[in-house]
């Protein structure tokens, strides 16, 4: 095998390595807009929760207030 054959295949070897880093790049920030994507639909559903547990909060207080008032 001559040098040139040998630096060809290197050649080759490096743009296949390059091509595999490029997919592999791609792959993983569309993971990372999936994970961002799901971050953001989980923050809705934490900031709702939080909404209902307040409203929640205010309705025991006031049915608190009214069996005060009704024992008073």
């Amino acid at each position: 095998m001559s040098v040139l054959d040998r630096l060809q295949e290197k050649i080759e070897l490096l743009k296949t390595n390059l091509d595999n880093l490029k997919e592999e790049n791609t792959n993983l920030k569309s993971d990372m807009e999936g994970a961002s994507h799901n971050q953001a639909e989980l923050q809705n559903t934490i900031d709702l929760l939080r909404y209902e547990l307040e409203e929640k909060d205010r309705e025991i207080e006031e049915i608190i207030l009214k069996v005060e008032a009704l024992l008073a």
